[in-house]
């Protein structure tokens, strides 16, 4: 298959945000309520929750169904009640606080340079399909130095990924084709799935191994080995 243009979700796809989010959520919940928490049992349980985000309540925010501020203050509530913490969260210390600590936080994966610079150096074009909107999503590109002409937020289509505008009008920005534009995303609905049925090329990045890996999907554990997939080809002519 012929790759001419690779589109990349931004967020544990790109940028470790999971990594910088254990930062902020462990910090800003001991500022609230005390080191004491940290000791708690289900303590590491209640940080994931908040990170990875079982119920949904961010898939809540992308369709509308919630503010961005209340998907965060209800993520908080869940671990809360995890660690059997009474009160409310405090809005200020949860919202723009949290930004703060989070976004300082912000880094590429290692292998995310590499295979960029190796796109350059092949022609191929690539920018960003992500669900949040295009501002910030630009802004942690540009912190953290991989700043991308297309980028791809909500806002631009209207849907989210996995509904197959966004990955279109990527395709579109990037003057590709829908056959020859590859996806890279960690997301197996929203990325893979999402890709896969828009025509896409689809790949996962699964660096911990746990996703499942769905039909006429691709699945690596590192950005490194996308080059390397035989049945891929990066060229940005057709010969």
């Amino acid at each position: 298959m012929l790759v001419q243009a690779v589109l990349f979700d931004i967020d544990d796809t790109l940028v470790n945000l999971a990594g910088a989010q254990h930062v902020a959520f462990r910090k800003q919940l001991a500022t609230q309520f005390g080191d004491r928490v940290s000791s708690h049992p289900a303590f590491d349980v209640a940080v994931e929750a908040f990170v990875h985000d079982p119920k949904d309540f961010y898939n809540a925010y992308i369709n509308g169904k919630m503010s961005f501020a209340q998907q965060r203050l209800s993520r908080v509530i869940d671990a809360m009640s995890i660690l059997q913490l009474e009160g409310a969260p405090d809005e200020d210390l949860w919202i723009a606080g949290y930004e703060e600590v989070v976004s300082q936080h912000w880094v590429p994966f290692d292998d995310v340079a590499p295979l960029l610079a190796a796109l350059d150096e092949r022609g191929i074009a690539y920018g960003a399909a992500t669900n949040n909107v295009t501002h910030y999503q630009r802004l942690k590109l540009e912190q953290t130095g991989l700043a991308f002409d297309v980028v791809i937020g909500t806002d631009v289509t209207g849907k989210p990924k996995p509904d197959p505008s966004m990955f279109r009008e990527g395709v579109r920005q990037l003057g590709s084709t829908v056959e020859n534009t590859l996806m890279i995303g960690d997301d197996v609905m929203n990325d893979g799935l999402g890709a896969r049925d828009a025509g896409l090329i689809s790949l996962l990045v699964d660096r911990k191994n746990t996703l499942v890996n769905p039909e006429r999907v691709y699945k690596v554990g590192s950005l490194s080995d996308v080059l390397h997939i035989p049945s891929l080809r990066f060229d940005n002519k057709i010969n």
